[in-house]
């Protein structure tokens, strides 16, 4: 009897001390492990951050939305995310509106650092993305212009190098503000990354020597900032995503703005070029290029070797072989 009333004591105990847990994971109050846990929101940001932090002691680098590629603005947070978030004690955020899935983060999450690593950028103007959305009726927070028209903004700044120096200045100081015993480290590193975007911002500016006044038309927001450093003229940008309908109207109007600016390159990401070539391709007689948008891929250590902080590294190969994709579309090379 008394064997029976221990083992079902013991059973109780177990019982108890796996819902306690339970609770205090899901308010956030879990025992924090020694060290720094960052978590980006994106892709290009955890590339960034991947790159500042590499080789500091005790600090982790966590991309929350796990490298997706593509739109992540329906991205919806999961349980698993809440508790990681309830353990982070940096978050870094791209900002301009791409992370509405995280407006009530600081509501939520009273202890974690948060920084906009674009607070401050001039954004160009973007295109309205419709989704089942967060705002009750299917359309991303905007701005009215002038012309009473609704203007999203362009928050894909990453593919402008400028801009993408930009949330390197504010990653940097969210590191050493988070973790100041490891200062000299995270300095070091991001002039490391500067150096190197210096570099590659060198050979775009040759890329538009040789390429400025053309005109094209593309179908991802970020390659208007891409194009825009080539001194390549947007005449039209149609944002593909998964959820993407071109209508009869939306397509004839793109043909003819090749029409009428004699445009013979377009560009689209790989996933939606037979899409754009077999609706665009016959009607205007231009060929598809396809470009990386550095939304999405596989870890950055797959890319260093190991002079570069590896997520700098792979960001640098990966613009690279856009400027040439760009270079042979108008057969440059």
């Amino acid at each position: 009897m008394k064997k029976k009333k221990a083992v079902f004591m013991t059973v109780l105990l177990l019982a108890a001390t796996g819902f306690t847990a339970l609770i205090a994971a899901v308010a956030g109050r879990k025992e924090k492990s020694p060290g720094l846990l960052c978590v980006t929101s994106f892709y290009p940001v955890y590339l960034l951050a991947e790159s500042v932090a590499e080789g500091a002691e005790a600090v982790e680098v966590v991309n929350l939305t796990e490298n997706h590629g593509g739109c992540i603005h329906d991205y919806t947070l999961t349980t698993q995310d809440m508790r990681l978030l309830s353990e982070a004690e940096l978050l870094l955020l791209n900002g301009g509106g791409m992370e509405l899935f995280l407006s009530k983060v600081a509501e939520d999450y009273k202890n974690l650092m948060i920084v906009d690593t674009s607070e401050g950028y001039n954004f160009l103007e973007g295109v309205m993305h419709v989704h089942d959305a967060e705002d009750g009726n299917g359309a991303h927070p905007e701005e009215t212009g002038q012309d009473g028209h609704s203007h999203a903004l362009n928050a894909h700044l990453w593919l402008d190098i400028d801009g993408y120096l930009f949330q390197l200045s504010k990653i940097e100081e969210a590191f050493v503000a988070a973790d100041p015993a490891q200062e000299a480290l995270y300095r070091r590193n991001a002039e490391a990354c500067r150096q190197a975007l210096a570099a590659l911002r060198e050979e775009y500016d040759e890329g538009r020597r040789l390429l400025s006044g053309r005109e094209t038309v593309v179908f991802h927001e970020g390659f208007v900032y891409l194009f825009r450093m080539l001194g390549v003229g947007t005449v039209h940008c149609l944002a593909m995503d998964s959820d993407t309908q071109i209508s009869a109207g939306e397509a004839a109007e793109i043909v003819e703005e090749c029409r009428r600016h004699g445009v013979t390159r377009l560009f689209a990401e790989a996933d939606y070029e037979k899409t754009v070539a077999d609706t665009f391709a016959a009607e205007t007689g231009a060929a598809v290029s396809v470009l990386d948008a550095v939304t999405g891929g596989r870890e950055p250590e797959a890319a260093s070797g190991g002079v570069l902080p590896a997520g700098i590294a792979l960001y640098c190969a990966v613009m690279r072989r856009n400027l040439e994709t760009i270079k042979q579309a108008y057969e440059l090379q």
